[in-house]
């Protein structure tokens, strides 16, 4: 049936609204981009002044713009003076949950982070099993999702969403359901015994699916990295376990965590940190890093959170501009967390952080595989925008901006096993890619200088990002934009 005038009156002027979870705009059949500067994670050298084809969703062909074919009904880019990187991936995220996709993916996508990692939600496999396929489809906009659906927990499970596995006899079944159920890997957490935590990591390497996570207080990292833990999440359990005296500070957290009286514990849990401090053993942490070399055991820090907790009594975090995009239930909570700030304590969290920054310095000089996250929504990481501070803090731990930016794109394809059509700007791979207005290779906080965004192959303008951003902000209730 034609469309009338006034339809598509009415079509044009739905079309800001209609971003907000759907296509920003179709996709277009030919899309060249053409003068600009490739910085692709499998080389070294940038490659100047080239011609990028994409069709459909794919890239076609990279070539010199001298030897560039000319294509009719082609959509052409004048990319002078841009520079092109493959999509980013946020390798820890939490969005899967009831109305955070509709709120999250858009800011993912703004935000130049075409694929996302989630590590647990309170949305089935079923439901995920959906948002894949209309993020594939371009039905919504959004990442690429890989997910774990449920977290395995023990009896006493933290998160009301996960999967309670009691003991050993019932790991096979966990595991069983989520494999059969869609989950691309397993999420594992510090409440399990020590004997659940075995029998899944059996469980897994029988089902031959991905487990990774947290670490029980029982498991030591050279043991789950022994065990086939793919990644290990927020450093979890490795400051501790790189003390010259471990034993004796798990005794001392147990005992504090006991406590009835919040100023013994408190005082408890800040001798701990102190010998935390001032116990770090070397000789140790090189063991382990040579064992997570040599079994692949993958690092994600998640620097960017462990700096916000370290630093939760900062004002700073409560003016942040990005607030804006974070609806009033969710910001009140993070403004709950922390409680009552004590001078003492935040002094040493901050200089935990530090520690935190300098293993991950000495991690990357042995070569362990590290992954870029941020464990978003936790307290003032910002859906999307945290990515770009994860890349800048793993330069300030000690890697160039080329490999930070490889921990995002390449790095993450590699470690999903997905490198084939994901992770880098070459020919024959999905068309998620970020247009930028400088070199990130030279400073790593160029990410954030997006120009464009390009979703399997559908063209985001930095209009149109703008449009999905100021739609985010009109979306929560009681917020103000300015036309």
């Amino acid at each position: 049936m034609p469309v009338k005038p006034f339809q598509l009156f009415l079509l044009c002027l739905s079309l800001p609204l209609a971003l907000r979870g759907q296509p920003a705009t179709q996709s277009i059949p030919i899309l060249i981009i053409n003068h600009v500067t490739v910085i692709d994670a499998t080389t070294s050298s940038p490659k100047l002044d080239m011609s990028v084809v994409i069709m459909g969703d794919r890239i076609r062909s990279i070539t010199p713009y001298s030897h560039a074919r000319r294509a009719a009904n082609a959509v052409v880019v004048d990319a002078r003076g841009k520079f092109l990187i493959a999509g980013l991936w946020d390798m820890h995220v939490h969005s899967l949950s009831q109305g955070q996709p509709d709120r999250f993916f858009p800011l993912f996508v703004a935000n130049g982070v075409t694929g996302i990692r989630d590590l647990g939600g309170d949305i089935s496999l079923e439901h995920i099993a959906r948002l894949k396929k209309e993020t594939s489809e371009g039905s919504r906009l959004g990442p690429e999702i890989y997910a774990a659906g449920p977290i395995l927990e023990g009896e006493h499970r933290f998160w009301p969403f996960s999967l309670s596995v009691k003991d050993p006899a019932e790991a096979h079944r966990a595991v069983s359901e989520l494999t059969n159920g869609g989950a691309d890997f397993l999420k594992v957490y510090n409440t399990l015994s020590r004997e659940t935590y075995l029998a899944i990591a059996s469980e897994a390497k029988a089902a031959r699916i991905p487990f990774v996570g947290h670490i029980p207080n029982s498991v030591t990292p050279a043991e789950a990295s022994d065990l086939g833990q793919k990644s290990i999440e927020h450093l979890w359990g490795i400051p501790l376990y790189l003390s010259s005296e471990p034993e004796q500070l798990k005794k001392m957290s147990a005992e504090a965590d006991n406590a009835d009286d919040p100023k013994t514990a408190r005082d408890l849990f800040y001798k701990v940190n102190q010998a935390i401090l001032a116990s770090y053993d070397s000789k140790k942490a090189d063991a382990l890093f040579e064992k997570f070399v040599h079994n692949s055991t993958w690092q994600t820090p998640t620097l960017v959170v462990l700096r916000s907790y370290a630093s939760i009594h900062n004002p700073r975090l409560r003016e942040d501009p990005r607030n804006a995009y974070i609806a009033d239930d969710l910001r009140k909570f993070w403004e709950s967390t922390g409680g009552v700030p004590d001078l003492r304590n935040d002094d040493i969290q901050l200089r935990l952080f530090a520690h935190d920054i300098e293993i991950v310095r000495a991690m990357h000089s042995f070569g362990v595989p590290l992954l870029a996250g941020t464990d978003t929504p936790n307290p003032y990481t910002y859906p999307g925008f945290s990515l770009h501070e994860e890349l800048q803090l793993l330069v300030s731990a000690g890697l160039s901006p080329r490999e930070a930016l490889r921990t995002a794109t390449l790095r993450a394809a590699e470690f999903l096993g997905i490198q084939r059509d994901f992770g880098s700007v070459e020919t024959g791979k999905v068309a998620n890619l970020v247009l930028l207005d400088a070199n990130p290779a030279d400073d790593i906080r160029n990410t954030e200088k997006i120009r464009a965004v390009i979703l399997r192959g559908k063209f985001l303008s930095r209009e149109a990002l703008e449009e999905l951003l100021e739609n985010e902000k009109r979306s929560l209730p009681g917020q103000k934009t300015r036309r």
